[in-house]
């Protein structure tokens, strides 16, 4: 047995689920990962940046310097006028060490595929097209019955399964996610060649727009903007509805508006936020990732809390001692770090839907940053 685990069961096979698994199976644990979808996808998202901090969890599975070699790093953002024209350039600190840059944008297919690849890799066995129905436990583990009628024992269970979480609705019914008043566009463009780094627009009709380059030929543009309520929008007319939005912006911006010539390359979601109060297991079945916390993208550090919370797992329930203490001692290392995230999102989105503008935006990024500078 190794540590306070020899067999789990990992529910959901997106970031978090897919690098528990993989750091679970590295360090001589027996995992099976289980996908209601019916085959391994990146959920059809287009991008995504990678934080340092993101960086620096992602190397104890062994895979960060594949994300850097395969995204686009860079250690400072461009700061734009609505017009286009350059303000200033912003550093992107190397908050996880002297190894990384201070942000990474790569696709999500990018991503996912070099997670899936660690994970089969690793040994994890993964099945599609099912998720974990009910369970049964006792003193010395827990009985999972699979939606394909197959059960099996594990010694734990892992939800991993995103902010609408099923394993969350079973184990804490209560919780909920809360819509933030915001929603996000995102689009898949080119990268012009010259833009090797993010590039953010302010001082136009929108609360937010930006391009982050993610690879060789793509980035993906995007527009946060407050919207207080949540809206079915027209799917079939998503571009021209995004491309209008972005008329009145110049340069950059302009160019990249003039390729959404289709609407499945735009995507249209509300943004929603959740912290579930700790602890974030019940018995022998654990929560992590967007399943107990998630935010608006502000701060970039959805996939790195759900990071984070994968190899702070791994640590503890793969260390001696009782799986009742281990899961303590996760919890105790990962709550206060994510409900910090969350609760800072969440005050800068507000920030951006109320138009504040006595908020010392520039000293909250500071101090949130050598927060997250901090070991895990």
């Amino acid at each position: 047995m190794t540590g306070s685990v020899s067999r789990v069961l990992v529910v959901g096979a997106g970031i978090s689920g897919l690098t528990v698994a993989t750091a679970m199976a590295q360090r001589g644990v027996a995992v099976d990962l289980v996908e209601k979808r019916p085959e391994l996808s990146d959920g059809g998202g287009v991008g995504l940046t990678l934080v340092a901090n993101a960086l620096r969890a992602l190397d104890a599975i062994g895979v960060a310097a594949q994300c850097v070699a395969q995204g686009m790093p860079s250690d400072t953002l461009a700061m734009c006028r609505a017009d286009g024209t350059l303000v200033t350039e912003m550093p992107s600190p190397r908050i996880g060490g002297p190894d990384w840059p201070g942000s990474t944008g790569i696709a999500r297919a990018t991503l996912h595929h070099i997670l899936s690849s660690a994970a089969k890799e690793a040994g994890v066995v993964i099945t599609c097209g099912t998720t974990v129905d009910s369970w049964n436990e006792d003193a010395d583990g827990i009985m999972a019955t699979l939606t394909n009628g197959q059960s099996q024992r594990y010694d734990l269970i892992v939800g991993a399964d995103g902010i609408g979480s099923a394993v969350r609705g079973m184990i804490v019914p209560n919780a909920a996610p809360a819509y933030t008043g915001q929603v996000v566009w995102r689009a898949k463009t080119p990268r012009p060649a010259h833009v090797t780094r993010s590039h953010l627009f302010f001082g136009g009709p929108l609360g937010l727009v930006g391009i982050c380059p993610v690879a060789d030929d793509l980035s993906y543009t995007y527009i946060v903007e407050a919207e207080p309520e949540r809206l079915r929008l027209d799917e079939a007319t998503l571009h021209t509805q995004m491309k209008a939005k972005l008329a009145s912006y110049g340069g950059l911006v302009a160019d990249m508006a003039a390729t959404l010539d289709r609407p499945d390359l735009v995507s249209y979601r509300p943004l929603d936020w959740i912290k579930v109060a700790a602890p974030w297991n019940r018995g022998r079945v654990v929560l992590i990732g967007d399943a107990v916390h998630a935010n608006p993208p502000v701060l970039a550090q959805g996939a790195a809390m759900a990071i984070e919370d994968a190899i702070v797992l791994t640590e503890e329930v793969t260390k001696d001692g009782s799986l009742t203490v281990a899961l303590d001692r996760f919890v105790t290392r990962r709550y206060p770090r994510a409900s910090k995230i969350v609760e800072v999102s969440c005050k800068l989105a507000q920030a951006e839907v109320e138009h504040k503008a006595d908020l010392d935006i520039g000293a909250i990024m500071r101090e949130t940053s050598q927060m997250l500078a901090q070991p895990i």
